[in-house]
């Protein structure tokens, strides 16, 4: 596997797309530390054999190793120490890399927060019961340093065929106490007319009568601004990026319809899985249907900032690393068994690619 971003060319003027990383396995999301390692989380949704592993560490020579080790990388053991499903992983700017355990079957969802400069478990949040819903799906995150908070994005529809819930979970990491925050509201749903098309089709999944359909889904991609005012999301099928202040989502004292009343609608983006943000208040946006990474503007514009059409082919999340870059996974989740009406027509190496910032951010490590 190469590591080498000398061995790319260059797409989308000066926003230069370079090859970071190549993985045998679906990636999920990345998280950059402070100290510039890089961990992936692996897809739920895996090509091939599956790996044992949930989050790996990409080496400096291209390989990988399970993070933060075999023992947590891997599924659950009787004490609970391990992993069941994986997407969402970040690092906060004290190294410490927080990953959101879905769970499965019996065993809940957790947060499960690793030290990486003290190489030690951190801590464990299980998400209680409350606070989730039969389809819970709690995939990306949002860490608030000023605050100490965490901020989930919960689809809701974990089968994609259920009834969608989705809601932003907030977490009070002084107390351990989590809610579900916004559900329901409009700016968390899928947009009906909204078709996600990419290389010519829809995603297609079968539902439980062996039919074919797109499922349409809701809140998903999310992410606080670096000055820990601002949370920004918006759907997979949908075309707004909103925004609520941090503090808000963690006033207890505000009413459901009072809280709905702070959202803010900040501009327009295409059908996208991740985003992101900078110092000067750019959304980065993962563009699916046009294979590209874009920016939704302060001033509320969309623009392709680089587009790809055989390397970012659903590019999924980003993380924001100390040398500037901005990093993203390339999923091809569209080409999933899961996604593609039960055919896998993904093609490996799956790539994590990066591309200057437009300006600094802090986002993601």
């Amino acid at each position: 596997m190469s590591n080498n971003p000398n061995d790319d060319v260059a797409v989308g003027s000066a926003h230069e797309l370079e090859v970071a990383a190549q993985l045998v396995d679906r990636p999920g999301n990345p998280a950059l530390t402070p100290n510039g390692r890089l961990i992936v989380s692996l897809h739920p949704f895996p090509y091939g054999d599956p790996s044992p592993y949930h989050v790996v560490e990409v080496m400096e020579d291209g390989s990988t190793r399970p993070f933060p080790n075999e023992e947590w990388s891997t599924a659950p053991n009787e004490d609970g120490i391990g992993l069941s499903s994986v997407i969402g992983v970040q690092s906060d700017r004290r190294g410490v890399v927080w990953i959101m355990d879905m769970g499965g079957g019996e065993l809940p969802p957790k947060l499960v927060a690793w030290d990486t400069r003290r190489d030690e478990l951190h801590r464990v949040i299980t998400i209680p019961p409350h606070a989730r819903v039969p389809n819970s799906f709690p995939q990306d995150l949002a860490i608030d340093e000023v605050r100490g908070a965490i901020f989930l994005a919960d689809v809701g529809r974990g089968d994609l065929f259920g009834p969608s819930d989705p809601a932003i979970v907030a977490i009070d990491l002084d107390t351990g106490y989590a809610w579900r925050a916004l559900e329901g509201h409009q700016s968390l749903q899928p947009e009906d007319d909204i078709s996600v098309e990419i290389e010519g089709r829809p995603i297609r999944v079968e539902n439980p009568e062996g039919e074919v359909e797109e499922p349409k889904l809701g809140l998903d991609p999310i992410v606080i601004d670096p000055a820990n005012e601002w949370v920004y999301y918006g759907s997979v099928h949908g075309t707004s990026v909103y925004r609520v202040r941090a503090a808000d989502l963690l006033d207890r004292s505000l009413s459901k319809e009072e809280l709905a009343g702070r959202v803010e609608h900040y501009g327009e983006k295409p059908p996208s899985d991740g985003i992101s943000i900078d110092d000067a208040g750019n959304i980065y946006v993962t563009d699916l249907e046009n294979n590209a990474v874009g920016v939704t503007t302060p001033e509320g514009d969309y623009q392709v900032l680089a587009r790809d059409d055989e390397r970012l082919v659903w590019p999924d999340g980003f993380s924001y690393g100390p040398d500037g870059y901005f990093y993203v996974t390339v999923s091809q989740l569209h080409r999933s068994a899961v996604f593609n009406a039960g055919e896998e027509t993904s093609q490996t190496p799956f790539l994590v690619m990066r591309f200057r910032a437009l300006a600094p951010s802090a986002v993601g490590r």
